[in-house]
């Protein structure tokens, strides 16, 4: 990278580069595998580097597909730097300034401790959170939700529009305020900048929610394999919580790398705790759900150790989005009604059943999953107070398996 200078074994340290971006995204992964690996990043600012943008509309919204693609892709590995929706958490200004300043954040100024600073600078405000909403995927989809909705209920017609007007006002400020050279600067050049700061966070999120959607579906064959355990073992008790014992030092660290491993060899898809999640591990199922795992090690002395797993349901994106569709629907058919419609409840009920099933499903998949690895560790299931179901021959304690997020990504 032109853009770049790395030390060899700052390079060699995190693995290099990751080929799974191919359009963009590797940067920014390897720079924050470099700080999450405790190197120092330093910024040169007598640096020059040119860069070419898109010289057609074409080229423009392909590379904010590929941006798109990437930020669902880093996601995965680095959760810690993106909100509820994928969208990147920045602090500070990315790609200049923000061109909403004018309505809600406007440029600070540094008066010193009492205003008796010396100098005094004028800061620019940091890119406006309203601006982002307003032109986001997310809040352009709810205002074609509510439009679809005033269909049926007309009080409600007039909010979609008000919705798409503060829409049109982002695009707006971007074509006030863009710095076009005097000799291209037309009202053709203008209403084109317009159109680019409404399409441009509609190509990226498009391609970003598609792309997660994508790749963090765990292939239906690798759901529907089934574990085999040596006989004796068992995976009966509790889908949702399974206790480990050792007396071989084998605590939760031993666990969780045989379970990395597992999901390796068989091809799941899943993200790992960055320190700020209550979980250790998110695995992707289905269309419709994941499961989250916690595990925490009793520590009982002479090297024995009470190892509790607990396995939790937790809904995918789709599954939301299309129960609040089927629960507004519902409701306005009860409300238009004059008496019970079973003609549309028993077919959410019937719904609502099929995403239970799917649920469970997934979850005895992870939870065999989970048994299988405890017997790679060379630990005991226990399935109640005093009973565990075989002895299991250890492997050797130096053995440990790592679990360091950093060299998982």
């Amino acid at each position: 990278y032109k853009r770049q200078a790395i030390y060899r074994w700052a390079f060699e340290k995190i693995g290099g580069f990751d080929v799974e971006y191919h359009t963009a995204g590797d940067d920014v992964d390897f720079c924050w595998r470099l700080q999450q690996a405790g190197c120092v990043i330093a910024f040169n600012p007598t640096a020059i580097v040119w860069h070419h943008r898109r010289s057609t509309l074409r080229a423009f919204l392909r590379q904010q597909d590929g941006y798109g693609e990437a930020e669902s892709l880093l996601r995965f590995k680095h959760l810690i730097f993106f909100g509820p929706t994928g969208t990147t958490k920045w602090r500070g200004q990315i790609y200049g300034t923000p061109r909403f300043s004018w309505f809600v954040n406007r440029p600070v100024v540094y008066h010193g401790i009492f205003g008796e600073g010396f100098f005094q600078p004028i800061y620019p405000a940091s890119q406006s959170e309203v601006a982002s909403y307003l032109g986001s995927i997310e809040w352009f989809a709810l205002t074609i939700f509510l439009f679809g909705l005033g269909i049926f209920l007309p009080v409600l017609r007039i909010v979609p529009y008000l919705m798409l007007g503060g829409t049109l006002c982002v695009a707006l400020s971007y074509m006030v305020h863009a710095r076009i050279d005097p000799k291209f600067d037309t009202l053709r050049a203008r209403l084109l900048v317009m159109f680019l700061a409404f399409a441009q966070p509609l190509v990226r999120g498009w391609s970003r929610y598609f792309t997660w959607l994508r790749f963090k579906r765990t292939p239906r064959s690798v759901i529907t394999r089934h574990e085999h355990l040596p006989a004796g073992a068992t995976f009966a008790g509790s889908l949702g919580r399974r206790i480990f014992w050792s007396e071989e030092s084998r605590d939760r660290h031993y666990l969780l790398g045989a379970i990395f491993d597992l999901l390796e060899e068989e091809g799941w898809r899943y993200s790992v705790d960055s320190g700020w999640n209550d979980w250790d591990i998110q695995i992707y199922g289905n269309f419709w759900w994941s499961i989250v795992l916690q595990t925490v090690t009793e520590y009982h002395g002479d090297a024995k150790c009470l190892t509790l797993v607990r396995l939790r349901d937790r809904f995918v994106t789709t599954t939301v989005i299309f129960n609040l569709m089927a629960l507004s629907l519902l409701m306005y058919r009860q409300l238009n009604a004059s008496h019970v419609d079973l003609w549309f409840i028993i077919p959410y009920l019937l719904f609502l059943v099929f995403l239970l099933t799917r649920a469970r499903a997934l979850k005895s998949r992870v939870a065999e999953l989970v048994d299988l690895a405890a017997h790679r560790a060379g630990m005991q299931r226990a399935l109640r107070r005093g009973r565990t179901t075989m002895d299991i021959s250890p492997l050797p304690v130096d053995a440990a398996l790592s679990v360091d997020p950093v060299a998982r990504t």
